[in-house]
């Protein structure tokens, strides 16, 4: 999902922090646990890690609280955070750049609301872990895969405004790894729902030649990761789903070859050119209903393996797309 992109829920957040005296605070300093990274065998042949980085966001932050200087702050950040994740892709052997640069891996503002959150996050880690293990299994049994691992993020408060409708969950997917940026007040069935989602796009990802190479190419990846997770996690619906006018399709679709309109306009919306939020996971999705509708015959194996020009054959904006 990229998408999934898919968060946080800022008024219980106001009031956590507002009700955690220092008191209550040092207590909580001394139960802190040690949270290590599991392994789970799938299979025989395959393996799920996933790896929390509460501890490590808690080591950062207790540091970080000590200080006023904002360099040093972002000094630990990078000890303490971005080195493990380094750790971690070494020791899987998969790259780490562009998850340690996605915008939100970054040090904080808000340290003791941050710490508050983890506090609340440990104590549901079991719920999660369980959330994602059903979830993984279940989309492992349609599409094989030999190892993946998962990072679990608790999501800053500067970024609070990008997930307020995604339940609380938001994800980005990277060659045999994703990560979940989760505020507490998660929606369990939504985190599901990402689970299948990026798996998907880690199945993608092992492909030859694989590449994100234009929005239109972004559409029906996403687009095929929704389709997916429809099949694995039943009655769950992103805010995407929502159903919208055929002007508006036709109007999105105008949209793709256009140089000037960027691929951030069509996640976040551009009100001057009425590009709605999500439009590339809406045209996705409608470019893909319409494909498996006409395809019923299809597996799940067939049609994820599609090229992007037969996905597209006979869809109604397919020429508007193809110029």
């Amino acid at each position: 999902m990229k998408k999934l992109t898919i968060i946080l829920l800022c008024i219980p957040l106001i009031l956590l922090s507002a009700c955690l005296g220092d008191e209550e605070n040092v207590e909580i300093d001394k139960e802190r646990i040690d949270m290590q990274p599991e392994t789970m065998k799938i299979n025989q042949d395959s393996e799920l890690k996933i790896v929390p980085l509460y501890t490590q966001y808690q080591k950062y932050l207790e540091a970080s609280l000590e200080t006023n200087d904002t360099e040093q702050k972002r000094k630990f950040f990078k000890e303490f955070v971005l080195d493990y994740i380094e750790e971690i892709g070494e020791e899987e052997k998969f790259g780490t750049a562009d998850l340690k640069g996605n915008f939100l891996m970054k040090s904080t503002s808000y340290e003791q609301e941050l710490l508050n959150r983890i506090d609340i996050l440990m104590s549901k880690h079991d719920e999660i872990e369980e959330t994602i293990i059903k979830t993984y299994i279940a989309s492992h049994k349609v599409l094989p895969k030999k190892k993946s691992t998962i990072f679990l993020v608790p999501i800053n408060s500067e970024f609070a405004f990008i997930g307020e409708s995604l339940g609380g969950v938001s994800g980005n997917a990277y060659k045999d790894s994703f990560v979940f940026y989760l505020n507490e007040d998660f929606d369990k069935n939504i985190l599901a729902y990402a689970t299948a989602h990026e798996y998907h796009h880690l199945i993608l990802r092992d492909t030859p030649n694989f590449m994100i190479s234009s929005v239109l190419n972004s559409a029906i990846l996403e687009g095929k990761a929704d389709a997916f997770a429809d099949r694995i996690v039943k009655g769950v619906s992103p805010p995407w789903h929502e159903p919208i006018d055929e002007k508006t399709k036709e109007h999105v679709a105008s949209l793709v070859n256009d140089y000037e309109t960027t691929f951030n306009d069509f996640v976040v919306g551009n009100e001057q050119k009425n590009l709605p939020r999500w439009s590339n996971y809406i045209l996705g999705k409608d470019i893909l209903n319409h494909y498996l509708e006409s395809n019923p015959e299809l597996s799940i194996q067939d049609w994820t393996f599609k090229e992007d020009h037969e996905i597209l054959e006979g869809y109604k904006y397919q020429e508007i797309l193809q110029q």
